[in-house]
């Protein structure tokens, strides 16, 4: 067989979809955030290599002429994105459930994509050994080209309205006795300590210095809120008793990174 079946060119357009995403993902989530964020100057070099392999990967199943023949072509160069979305599944969970973060936009499509990219090369990996297999229109393969351009559409409009509509807000339990501002700039918070009576109701205003979202945890309080980038919102807390509180950014790295605090109640 020389010629590409349709699994094999959605294999071929998925892979191209993943190189396109690591574009997005550089120009939008990586290089405006260099200065911002050292962690994330120190993991450019491997995003570069990963966008290298799926340059390559998306060439090969493209125009590699005896690709159609090749069986473990189509399974080996299942390893890059299947290995890039692995080393990455500490941080998936969070942008996954929390569609105001803007790495929503970029992760849902990968994983859907990766999905994808993995049963459209188990298929072609099937035909490359077949002989008699001939150019056919499957309709898994036909499913799997609609998922991949559904899951990538619905990502972006619900990450824009989801955007549109946290540009600020309020988390307001109780009216305030007191108040204070807490920033949140370079991956880290610039106020670490606050203290306040057991009688007060502080009201606490995060703002979001950073072009990306942050969240404000207290698990004492049942306090999570999310904070989107360059937006400022408003948080009630009624202490239940004296003693320290800890609040911090549940985003994966960011507590590491310096984003924790304590609020001592007297």
């Amino acid at each position: 067989m020389t010629t590409r079946t349709f699994a094999m060119r959605v294999y071929a357009g998925t892979y191209w979809l993943l190189a396109a995403l690591f574009l997005y993902i550089l120009a939008v989530l990586i290089l405006p955030t260099l200065d911002e964020s050292p962690e994330t100057k120190a993991f450019l070099p491997l995003i570069l290599v990963f966008f290298a392999l799926f340059l390559i990967g998306a060439g090969l199943a493209t125009f590699l002429r005896s690709a159609p023949r090749r069986r473990w072509l189509w399974l080996g160069l299942l390893i890059p994105p299947v290995l890039f979305v692995l080393m990455n599944a500490p941080f998936i969970p969070y942008p996954l459930t929390h569609p105001v973060d803007i790495a929503f936009t970029a992760i849902l499509p990968l994983i859907v994509a990766t999905g994808v990219l993995v049963v459209a090369g188990m298929t072609a990996f099937r035909e490359a050994g077949d002989p008699m297999t001939t150019p056919r229109s499957g309709a898994r393969a036909r499913l799997a080209v609609a998922v991949v351009a559904g899951a990538t559409a619905g990502a972006f409009a619900t990450g824009y309205l989801a955007a549109s509509s946290g540009g600020g807000g309020t988390a307001l339990a109780a009216a305030p006795t007191t108040a204070g501002t807490l920033v949140a700039e370079s991956t880290r918070y610039l106020t670490a300590n606050y203290s306040m009576s057991s009688s007060d109701v502080l009201g606490l205003f995060v703002e979001n210095k950073d072009s990306f979202a942050h969240s404000f945890d207290i698990d004492a309080l049942g306090i999570h809120v999310q904070v989107p980038a360059s937006a400022t919102v408003a948080i009630a807390i009624k202490p239940t008793g004296s003693g320290p509180l800890e609040f911090y950014c549940a985003v994966p790295g960011h507590r590491e990174a310096g984003m924790v605090g304590t609020i001592d109640v007297r």
